[in-house]
C-alpha cells in the first residue's frame, strides 16, 4: 500500500459474513436472535477503519439470485452448502450496520462482488487512486497490480506482486491460466483431472499459458497427463472463462460516494443496544443522550432531619428497593460502608456510615442508624426489592439485622427471563431496560 496517492479500501463483504461467522459460534441476544456474524463482521469493519484509516472505503456484497456463470456452466458452485439458517436473518442486520456507519454498499444483480470489486479497483486505479481490497479470497489476485493490493485482516498480511508471483508462478494475470487447470473445488470450477496448483503453476512457468500447454501438450511430462490435457482441453477453456473475473461490469459510480463520512452514533447505538453488543453500545451511545434521567435527586442522608424523612418514606411506600455498599465481595467478611434506598422514580437516598477521608465527619453515627432502620428493614410487611438481595441479606445479618420482606431479586428475574444474556448485572440491566448508563466509581 502507498500513502503518496488517494487511496480507496473495497471490503469483499460477502468473504467477511462467512469468516466472521466461523470465526465466532454460538452468539446469540437473550432473545434467541444469532448475532455472531453482524458481532465478527462489525469488529473487522472497525478495526479497518482504526487500523488504516482509510480516506475512502466500501463494503461489495453478492447480490441474491444466480450469476452469469451459473448461466455457463451451471454446475457453478453447486457444490456449497445451503447457507446456515442462524446466518440468513444476520446479513440484512449486517446491511444495517454498514449502512449506519454511513458506508456505501455496493451490490448489482447477474454478478459476483469479486466483478464488482474487480471493476471498480480497475476503475479507481486508472483515476491514480491506490486501492487496497480486503479480503481472503485468493481469486482477487489476478487484479494485483502497482496500485491494487490484497489485505487479509485475519492474518494481518498485504499481497503484492511479490506474493502473487510466489504462489503462482509470475504476474497476475498467470493467475487466471494456473486456475484453469488447476480448476477451484471451493467453486466447483473443474480444471483437468489429476492436475492440482503445484503442477499447473509448474506447466504455466514452462508454457506461458493454458493455450501453449494444449498447443504443446506432447512436451508435457508424462503420459496419463497428457492424455487428461486432450481429453479436458474445452473444460479447460471453461475453467479459464469461470474463474476469470469481469472488470467492466456496468456500474453507475457516479451513485457512490466513497470519502469516509462521520457514522451515525445515534443509529449505531440503537442497533448495538438491539444485539445487545454492551462494549459496541457503549462506544457509541451519545453521551448527551445515554441516560433518559436527567432530573434525578439524590439525596445524601447526613442529618437526622434527613434520616426521620427517609424512615417516614420507607414505612408508607409499601415497597422500596436497597443495596448496601461494603469493604468486600465476600459477604461473610464484608463491613457496611453505607446503604441506599429508593421507592419513587428519580428519587434515592444514600446513608454513609463507615466511610473515612475527606467528608467522613459529617456522616451519623453507625449505630444511630442501624437502630433506626432495623425495625424497617425487618418489618415483613414492607415489601423490599433488590439486585442479587441475599448478598445485602447477609452483610445486614452481620451487622444484627434479619432482612424480612423480600419479595423480588431483580438478578434473579433477570436470569429466568434472558438466560442466554451475557450479562444480568445491575449496570447492563440498567441499560438495556432504561438506556440509562450508571456512574461509574472506584
Amino acid at each position: 500500500m502507498s500513502s503518496s496517492v488517494p487511496e480507496l479500501f473495497l471490503i469483499d463483504g460477502s468473504s467477511y459474513i462467512y469468516r466472521a461467522y466461523y470465526a465466532i459460534r454460538h452468539l446469540s441476544t437473550s432473545q434467541g436472535v444469532p448475532c455472531n456474524a453482524v458481532f465478527g463482521f462489525t469488529k473487522m469493519l472497525l478495526k479497518v477503519m482504526r487500523d488504516y484509516q482509510p480516506p475512502q472505503l466500501a463494503v461489495v456484497f453478492d447480490a441474491k439470485g444466480p450469476t452469469f456463470r451459473k448461466d455457463i456452466y451451471p454446475d457453478y458452485k453447486a457444490n456449497r452448502a445451503q447457507m446456515p439458517e442462524d446466518l440468513v436473518p444476520q446479513i440484512p442486520l449486517i446491511k444495517e450496520v454498514v449502512a449506519a456507519f454511513n458506508l456505501p454498499v455496493v451490490e448489482l444483480s447477474g454478478y459476483e462482488a469479486d466483478d464488482l470489486i474487480a471493476t471498480i479497483a480497475r476503475h479507481k486505479e486508472r483515476e491514480g487512486l491506490s486501492v487496497t481490497v480486503v479480503t481472503g479470497d485468493k481469486d482477487l489476485m489476478q487484479i494485483v497490480s502497482a496500485r491494487i493490493h490484497l489485505l487479509d485482516t485475519m492474518k494481518d498480511k498485504i499481497i503484492g506482486l511479490p506474493e502473487v508471483a510466489e504462489r503462482f508462478g509470475g504476474t497476475p494475470d498467470k493467475v487466471i491460466e494456473v486456475q484453469a487447470l488447476a480448476g477451484d473445488s471451493s467453486d466447483n470450477v473443474p480444471g483437468v483431472p489429476g492436475i492440482g496448483e503445484k503442477t499447473a503453476k509448474q506447466l504455466i512457468e514452462q508454457f506461458g499459458s493454458l493455450e501453449q500447454v494444449l498447443a504443446r501438450v506432447d512436451e508435457v511430462k508424462g503420459a496419463k497427463r497428457q492424455q487428461n490435457l486432450r481429453d479436458f482441453a474445452d473444460q479447460a477453456r471453461l475453467s479459464r472463462t469461470l474463474v476469470t473475473l469481469v472488470d467492466t461490469v456496468p456500474l453507475d459510480l457516479q451513485q457512490y460516494d466513497f470519502v469516509l463520512q462521520s457514522p451515525d452514533a445515534q443509529r449505531l447505538a440503537a442497533l448495538f443496544r438491539q444485539l445487545e453488543f454492551q462494549q459496541l453500545y457503549d462506544e457509541f451511545a451519545p453521551r448527551e443522550t445515554a441516560s433518559p434521567v436527567q432530573a434525578c435527586d439524590y439525596v445524601c442522608v447526613c442529618e437526622e432531619s434527613q434520616l426521620d424523612e427517609l424512615c417516614c418514606g420507607l414505612e408508607q411506600a409499601g415497597c422500596f428497593s436497597l443495596d448496601t455498599e461494603t469493604t468486600s465481595l465476600d459477604p461473610l467478611q464484608a463491613d457496611l460502608v453505607g446503604l441506599s434506598f429508593s421507592w419513587q422514580p428519580g428519587r434515592a437516598y444514600y446513608v454513609p456510615i463507615g466511610h473515612v477521608g475527606g467528608g467522613a465527619e459529617e456522616q451519623l453515627p453507625r449505630d444511630k442508624v442501624l437502630t433506626a432502620l432495623q425495625p424497617l428493614l425487618e418489618d415483613a410487611a414492607l415489601a423490599k426489592v433488590g439486585q442479587n438481595i441475599k448478598y445485602d441479606a447477609l452483610v445486614l445479618r452481620r451487622a444484627g439485622i434479619r432482612l424480612q420482606g423480600i419479595v423480588a431479586d431483580t438478578m434473579l428475574q433477570s436470569y429466568l427471563l434472558f438466560p442466554a444474556a451475557r450479562s444480568h448485572g445491575l449496570d447492563a440491566l440498567a441499560l438495556e431496560h432504561f438506556g440509562h448508563r450508571m456512574i461509574s466509581y472506584e
